[in-house]
């Protein structure tokens, strides 16, 4: 993902054996920070396994039995494996002045960040058109209006509220860093078909502010930006509008069939 090519693996030791025990965090604009997350994350498991009076021996093998490992990789492979700083987890404590591992991933997205997405469908006959407009505020509130047909007094409008998607956003910040958008005015450089879906979109971050016509990207950058946008919104939600939507064509087009 361009502008966060370094990701952290998070290796489940209670559930080890279980073809789900990693997780992958991703975002990480630089290698330096990722290795601070993977070692405040993994010392922060060590310390989850400390009590009175245990030896370090201890220690070590709830941590084996219960912890997190972590790793991190890079485009130039594994940059950082946890375990070679076990000795000093062990023996000391997390520096309280270190901030958290969670604080520290949140630090990845600006305070200020939110953004406006208004997307529609190509101008098909119904009911084969739809559209929505995706909002999400600074204080981690997000926000769906949706027309499951051309927006009209007939056509209803759903509201729903989300919690966003971080890592998404994360990586969408750091994707608009990358390419400038920020920064300088990008030219078209593709010319959307007549009639075909449109995508307009503004984002702030740190203070400045895009404005982007997604549909008149290049098609792969159009895919990408797209995408993550729309991981910003829980699956469920999409799942949900999804079946409502069908069951409006149902109700409103009984003789034709999506």
């Amino acid at each position: 993902m361009r502008g966060s090519p370094y990701y952290v693996i998070v290796c489940d030791l209670f559930n080890l054996h279980a073809p789900d025990h990693e997780t992958i965090i991703a975002g990480f604009p630089t290698r330096e920070l990722a290795i601070e997350y993977a070692r405040r994350r993994t010392w922060s498991s060590i310390d989850e396994m400390r009590e009175p009076n245990l030896s370090v021996e201890h220690i070590h093998n709830r941590w084996l039995t219960l912890g997190e490992d972590c790793r991190v990789i890079g485009p130039e492979g594994v940059v950082y494996v946890a375990r070679s700083e076990l000795e000093t987890f062990l023996s000391h404590p997390l520096p309280s002045e270190l901030e958290s591992w969670t604080k520290l991933y949140r630090s990845l997205l600006p305070d200020d960040f939110a953004l406006t997405y208004e997307w529609a469908s190509g101008s098909m006959p119904p009911p084969y058109h739809y559209e929505y407009t995706l909002t999400v505020t600074p204080k981690d509130q997000g926000r769906i209006l949706f027309w499951p047909d051309y927006p009209s007094t007939t056509c209803p409008r759903w509201d729903v509220p989300f919690y966003p998607d971080l890592t998404s956003r994360i990586l969408l910040n750091n994707w608009m860093n990358t390419t400038n958008y920020f920064t300088q005015y990008q030219p078209s450089l593709a010319e959307p078909s007549i009639g075909g879906e449109t995508g307009q979109l503004q984002i702030n971050a740190r203070g400045k502010q895009a404005n982007l016509e997604v549909h008149k990207l290049p098609p792969d950058e159009r895919s990408v930006i797209h995408q993550l946008i729309r991981a910003i919104v829980p699956d469920m939600v999409w799942e949900k509008l999804d079946e409502q939507r069908k069951q409006y064509i149902t109700s409103t087009y009984p003789k034709r069939e999506e």
